[in-house]
């Protein structure tokens, strides 16, 4: 960097207002002020240039410089704690920071022959504002700000004034019944040395607590709070299940202020579990029993606790564990002091007349524990049966008419048929002439094909028509064979015709 004015003509006061920044001094004000224009002198700077808010933490992390850092600090007769400084520097936020023009700083750092140098009341006459990083800290009760310019790593601390500090205390009981309130008091005070405004104390509460209102988020104002000034807040809270309960308050105030509490209770309760069990599968008609087993997983009895079950629709009782009531439509157990870790089986037997779902969905209670629900189901199958007929609607049949056979599938089950197929063999004396019925009718010489019947539900009837002509005479048999999904043998039928 090039002089503008001869540095040995000036007294060594000046020249070190111009190292301060590693910058040269274009002239002098007042004795106690130093007057510095421009960066960057590699012999005055206090350490390298920062590139980075990481360089300027390593600075503060440099233990070679930590003698140096102090001993600027004792010159200028800073009464903070170097630590609070050099802690800060590593683990707070750094920000973009410009010095103006005009600027009178209260100190900067320097060096002279390689010694730490404070130069005190400088005052930036640069042309424009110096690029620098900071941060703000508190030790011993005051707020600082801590500004190095990037140039030359040269740094001071700015005096904010007072610490602002809040102070945050919570309680709460150590245990509670689930039944009961918990009776919980957050008390906020100003610790600092100057008024807080806008004091304001927020406390979410955890999943399963809340307010007496519903509310999810308990917030108080404080106002203002001059210094050892406190409020308390009293509140309670209700659990809605046994555990232990964590809360932790923030307190807030317009200076920046702020503080934590944490309080934990534990919730002791009865907890209700309920399994439901039952055959994945009956037929018709069959007792189907249902079983329910009803558990206290918690750490405190239930003074009474009641268990319920409905009775499926279109189903019949036929027993049930002794102790039951039924009215309304459902199946009654009640336990009186139902223990920690206590458990009762009860059963219910049932039957159901045509195909369908027996659906339970039992259900808990207690007198404190929150209720419980279960389910279960058993599908009630149908039973297949079937009947095929044949008859030939004329019997004998002159050779060269036509013979007429009606064929009729009835589901004779309650459980429904699918993928009915039929094949007809025509006898060797009879020739294929035309077909109709419940699905379409194709032939290939004497094999004649029903088309498939995705399904025939009980009780259902489904027929077909058959004509055919006699060519030649015959004691002939005419064949149907059936299959579905529900037989594993086809099912065949003969009908004889006499041909003549």
């Amino acid at each position: 960097m090039s002089q503008t004015t001869n540095m040995r003509a000036r007294p060594l006061a000046l020249f070190a207002a111009a190292v301060a920044f590693g910058l040269l001094a274009v002239a002098s004000t007042p004795a106690q002020q130093h007057r510095a224009t421009r960066l960057g002198n590699p012999a005055t700077r206090f350490a390298p240039p920062l590139a980075s808010p990481a360089d300027l933490r390593a600075r503060f992390r440099d233990e070679k410089l930590r003698p140096d850092i102090v001993a600027i600090l004792d010159q200028w007769g800073w009464k903070g704690d170097v630590e609070d400084l050099c802690h800060a520097a590593t683990t707070t936020e750094i920000v973009e920071w410009k010095i103006p023009v005009g600027a009178r700083l209260p100190f900067m750092s320097s060096r002279e022959n390689g010694q730490p140098v404070t130069l005190r009341d400088v005052l930036w006459a640069g042309k424009e504002p110096a690029p620098a990083y900071a941060f703000q800290f508190t030790s011993r009760g005051r707020r600082y700000r801590c500004i190095t310019p990037k140039a030359c790593s040269n740094f001071y601390v700015e005096d904010l004034g007072p610490e602002w500090a809040l102070k945050l205390a919570g309680t709460a009981p150590e245990t509670v019944g689930l039944c009961d309130p918990i009776e919980m008091k957050l008390t906020v005070r100003n610790t600092g040395g100057a008024p807080l405004t806008q004091v304001r104390v927020a406390n979410p509460l955890p999943a399963g607590l809340k307010m007496a209102g519903d509310e999810s988020v308990s917030n108080f104002d404080a106002g203002t709070l001059q210094p050892g000034e406190a409020r308390e807040f009293a509140f309670k809270a209700v659990a809605s299940e046994p555990g232990t309960y964590r809360t932790r308050a923030m307190a807030t105030s317009a200076q920046g202020a702020n503080a934590e509490a944490a309080t934990s209770t534990v919730v002791r309760a009865p907890r209700l579990a309920l399994d439901c069990g039952a055959p994945g599968d009956a037929l018709v008609g069959r007792p189907v029993e249902v079983c329910l087993t009803l558990r206290n997983e918690g750490d405190a009895a239930d003074p009474s606790v009641t268990l319920s079950l409905p009775i499926p629709s279109g189903s019949t009782l036929t027993g049930s564990t002794e102790g039951s009531s039924a009215a309304d439509g459902r199946l009654v157990w009640t336990f009186a002091n139902f223990a920690p870790q206590a458990s009762q089986r009860v059963c219910a037997t049932f039957t159901l007349r045509q195909p369908g779902a027996l659906a339970f969905a039992p259900a808990a209670r207690g007198a404190c524990a929150p209720p419980v629900q279960s389910q279960c189901a058993t599908k009630v199958a149908g039973v297949a049966g079937v009947l095929v007929e044949v008859v030939d609607l004329e019997d004998p049949i002159e050779v060269g008419h036509e013979i007429t056979y009606d064929i009729k599938v009835t589901n004779q089950g309650s459980a429904t048929l699918t993928n009915i197929r039929l094949a007809c063999t025509v006898p060797a004396s009879q020739e294929y002439v035309s077909g109709t019925g419940a699905t379409a009718v194709t032939a290939q010489e004497r094999a004649v094909q029903m088309e498939v019947l995705p399904a025939l539900e009980g009780k259902a009837v489904a027929a077909w028509r058959v004509i055919t002509k006699a060519v030649a005479p015959d004691d002939s048999r005419f064949t149907v064979e059936l299959t579905a999904d529900q037989f594993k043998q086809p099912i065949v039928r003969h009908e004889s015709t006499t041909l003549y």
